[in-house]
């Protein structure tokens, strides 16, 4: 786990991951943040502190979905009798779209609306999109971690249903934000700002690590900050931080992944392998479940000491006479916010042989 923390008064931004679509957005860390999907599109809201009226001020909407029409088409179900004041192009790791500002027949109300278009294709390796559920009744996670019921959207979104097919030919990715004209002008620059942090998280277009040395390639997300790297002998540790999970006391709370590349002892076997680098972890530390993952074994660990609980992954792999682990470790309370993203990270792994089959590559 790591900490940090920004400069006084300005409030600390955390990052939401959804696993399913493999989105990534920043918001602020006094927002609450609650989860429906209707119609087969999926919706996370995120509401600004009540104000005066005891109602969110400004509501920001992430949509993801199958897109049944042009993403023109789409936008004209926000668009249609408002006023557009501005519009611009805009991309995210391929996918094209536009950002729109307008406004309410009246004036009274101001509505931010950014859409993006990707193909299927580009959705290869991601899960299948969930199954439609009948009614927005789950229960989600607060910004502080407190568990919020669900409930109808703030402010009316128009929807369109998707066609009824298996396979969508390409699917819309965006946000809508919507508030009071005077409230909405005082939050534009943050929504602008989670406008500009909604990333598509495809590790096919991650910067990869390649050491040919030690015989292996990771592809890690740009928000993940390299921070700490040395090799000793035969060994070679690599350690990244992810962006801001939570936060307590001001203080950011993150997770930490650490590559470690070592000399496998004994019989050289991926067995062998694990019973060690189990032994070193200790007392302190238990297994809460143990499964193969490519050739090699993942587990779920729990950890618990006087000043912290920990929870935690290991992705365990050998090749050519080394042992590799990379650890996934969050706080308690945070960890189910990354665990699927760090099992998307270990995903591009490539070991041994599967390295010198990819070729090139610094040494």
């Amino acid at each position: 786990m790591a900490g940090g923390c920004r400069g006084r008064g300005e409030e600390p931004l955390l990052t939401y991951f959804n696993p399913e679509h493999a989105l990534s957005l920043r918001y602020p860390s006094s927002w609450k943040t609650e989860q429906a999907q209707q119609d087969g599109v999926w919706y996370r809201y995120f509401l600004a502190p009540p104000g005066p009226e005891r109602k969110p001020p400004v509501s920001v909407t992430l949509i993801a979905g199958p897109l049944g029409m042009g993403i023109d088409q789409y936008a004209q179900t926000y668009l249609a009798g408002n006023t557009v004041l501005s519009s611009r192009d805009e991309s995210r790791q391929g996918a094209k779209g536009r950002f729109y500002l307008f406004a309410s027949a009246d004036g009274k109300t101001r509505s931010a609306l950014l859409l993006l278009e990707e193909s299927a294709a580009s959705r290869v390796g991601l899960p299948p999109t969930p199954a439609p559920r009948p009614s927005p009744s789950t229960t989600a996670a607060g910004a502080a971690g407190a568990s919020l019921t669900v409930r109808p959207s703030p402010t009316p979104i128009p929807t369109v249903a998707p066609p009824d097919q298996a396979t969508p030919s390409a699917y819309v990715y965006g946000l809508y934000a919507q508030g009071e004209a005077s409230a909405f002008a005082t939050q534009l620059p943050l929504v602008e700002e989670m406008a500009k942090s909604l990333t598509l998280e495809r590790p096919a277009q991650y910067e990869e690590e390649r050491n040919q040395r030690f015989g292996f390639v990771l592809r890690v997300p740009p928000s993940w900050r390299s921070t700490r790297s040395f090799s000793s002998g035969g060994t070679y540790l690599h350690q990244y931080t992810s962006p801001a999970l939570g936060v307590d006391k001001q203080q950011t709370v993150h997770a930490s992944m650490t590559l470690t590349a070592e000399p496998v002892v004994g019989d050289g076997s991926v067995d062998g392998y694990y019973a060690a680098t189990m032994a070193k972890l200790g007392d302190t530390v238990v297994a809460l479940s143990h499964a193969p993952w490519r050739g090699g074994y993942v587990d779920l660990l729990h950890s618990e000491t006087p000043v912290a609980v920990t929870r935690g992954k290991r992705y365990y792999r050998v090749a050519g006479g080394r042992g590799y682990t990379l650890a996934c470790d969050a706080r308690d309370d945070v960890f189910s916010r990354v665990s699927r993203w760090c099992d998307m990270i270990a995903g591009t792994l490539e070991v041994g042989p599967e390295v010198g089959a990819a070729g090139g590559g610094a040494p």
